[in-house]
């Protein structure tokens, strides 16, 4: 018996070695390919999601027994091109992304794949067999549009696409902010001749245009320079994936400079004076981003100063504001990895609190348990916070996902564990700024404060059309402890751009705290704002 088994062993194991060896130099297709497919899984090798075959290799879709799937491959990103529709008969049946299997019963569809009208996109009839995926063989064009400015910085502006053999309107599209990492829109197109046009324009336009010819299985990268402040074509060509902008490539920067006039109405904000005022501020807004990982780091400096004028009241300082963000995300996949982040917030100068005539002649300050610590005359002013009495620390780390990207809109939605921390140095709240019937203003010096829960932060943006942009920053931390209240931090912009260097923008400001205050803080600000970027 052991000798038989001896004799297995030594006969055996180099025959099977033989044949692994044999396995392994014949390469065979990834399994559960349809034979009539195979000879297209090897293409691809130029677009930037890589070949077919390492396609189907990434994809996690399981085909369950009794099923079959579909394949249409991605150029780039499944997020960043059109959806995948599934027809059985008149029935829509599934839709997906390129770049993923889509599971169904074994039989007969009709897949949609393109940019634009159903009209416009290509249609496949396809037979699904029982476990076996069907891969549509490519034979649209990719199209990535590129749009910056003269100095080579990203551009939000927009921009439609034409097809000129039968002069159809395909749709808009937009420019991201590739700096700091934004996906740029893949256009999925029938090859052929295409007019890049100024919005409003049509296939007549002899000024602010350019052509493109696409090729099937091709993707191509398409550069477009437009005048930041016309919107005017200035140049447009085709280029290497090595010419785009990459974080890698160097230190990206980008620094802008600017001010506002504006008319601003608070209520119980810290550390700033409450009412109805109208201003004038300067502001520096400077951005720093590379590539870790392969994916930018976003670091960001604002800083903002300003004077403003309140009723019976001199001019006084409105706006002290010093702010640190910083933000890195590992995209496991286009739509979702971790993220880690780290945001402070101070003010750089001395603040004060003024009197006029109608305010009561003394002051009483009290610590946090009610206990009065300080009884005084009114003089002109009241300081209430030296320079950077009053700071505020955000951390967190957590999942960002991608909830929604469309030509029009974007959101995503961040969750993990967070703190918040607020350091004060001195800092006096007023308590009864709202009472009608004072005889005295009385003030409370505010500690410091450290809170750790799950931080929850919804981000979108959405573009009505080029000119008028909102914004949206929902941030909020859940406490983990019992004697901690949910922080809720709002921060929402509407933009309304009237040339490069001018926009108005209402802005309103939400922040309810109840570890720092007991009032909800509000903010309300009307902004003729003017800026210039500087390259």
């Amino acid at each position: 018996m052991v000798l038989r088994a001896w004799l297995f062993l030594a006969l055996g194991t180099p025959l099977f070695a033989m044949m692994d060896a044999k396995a392994q130099e014949e390469e065979p297709a990834p399994p559960n390919i349809d034979v009539a497919v195979n000879a297209v899984i090897g293409q691809g090798g130029e677009w930037p999601a890589g070949t077919v075959r390492s396609q189907l290799e990434r994809d996690p879709t399981l085909v369950p027994f009794g099923k079959g799937a579909i394949f249409v491959p991605s150029m780039t990103t499944g997020l960043d091109e059109p959806p995948v529709t599934v027809y059985f008969g008149p029935r829509v049946i599934a839709e997906s992304t390129t770049g993923k299997r889509i599971v169904v019963s074994p039989g007969k569809y009709r897949v949609q794949v393109g940019s634009g009208a159903i009209q416009q996109q290509l249609a496949y009839d396809v037979d699904v067999r029982e476990q076996n995926t069907t891969v549509i063989p490519v034979a649209w064009s990719g199209l990535s549009v590129h749009v910056v400015a003269q100095t080579y910085a990203s551009l939000r502006a927009s921009y439609e696409l034409i097809r000129m053999e039968d002069r159809q309107y395909i749709g808009i599209g937009f420019g991201t902010d590739e700096q700091a990492g934004e996906p740029v829109q893949t256009w999925v197109l029938k090859p052929g001749l295409y007019k890049v046009v100024r919005v409003g324009e049509n296939y007549r336009a002899r000024t602010d245009f350019s052509t493109v010819r696409l090729l099937p299985g091709q993707h191509t990268h398409y550069i477009l320079v437009l005048d930041e402040n016309t919107n005017a074509f200035q140049g447009a060509g085709e280029i290497s994936e090595s010419e785009l902008f990459k974080p890698r490539d160097a230190v990206a920067g980008l620094l802008v400079l600017g001010g506002n006039a504006s008319l601003t109405s608070r209520s119980n904000v810290l550390n700033q004076p409450a009412g109805e005022s109208y201003a004038a501020s300067a502001f520096v807004d400077g951005r720093v981003n590379f590539l870790i990982a392969k994916n930018p780091l976003l670091l960001r400096l604002q800083v903002e100063e300003g004077q403003g004028k309140l009723p019976n009241l001199p001019w006084q300082k409105t706006r002290d504001r010093l702010a640190l963000d910083a933000l890195y995300i590992y995209r496991w996949q286009p739509w979702i990895g971790p993220y880690v982040r780290f945001g402070g917030e101070t003010n750089l100068f001395d603040t004060y609190r003024y009197f006029d005539e109608d305010d009561p002649p003394i002051y009483r300050v009290f610590n946090r348990a009610g206990q009065q610590l300080a009884e005084q005359s009114v003089d002109e002013r009241l300081k209430t916070a030296p320079p950077f009495g009053f700071t505020t620390l955000r951390e967190g780390i957590g999942v960002n996902t991608r909830v929604l990207k469309t030509l029009f809109a974007e959101m995503n939605f961040r969750v993990g564990p967070g703190a918040r921390q607020t350091i004060t140095r001195d800092l006096l709240v007023e308590d009864n700024a709202n009472d009608n019937d004072r005889s005295t203003a009385d003030f409370s010096r505010v500690a410091s404060d450290t809170t750790f829960g799950v931080e929850a932060t919804v981000l979108a943006i959405a573009r009505i059309t080029n000119y008028v942009i909102i914004n949206l920053e929902l941030d909020t931390l859940t406490p983990f402890s019992r004697n901690d209240a949910l922080i809720i931090d709002m921060s929402s912009t509407i933009a309304l751009k009237l040339t490069q260097f001018a926009s108005i923008n209402y802005v309103i400001d939400f922040l309810r705290n109840r570890n720092v205050s007991a009032r909800d803080q509000i903010e309300h600000d009307l902004l003729l704002r003017f800026s210039v970027a500087v390259p």
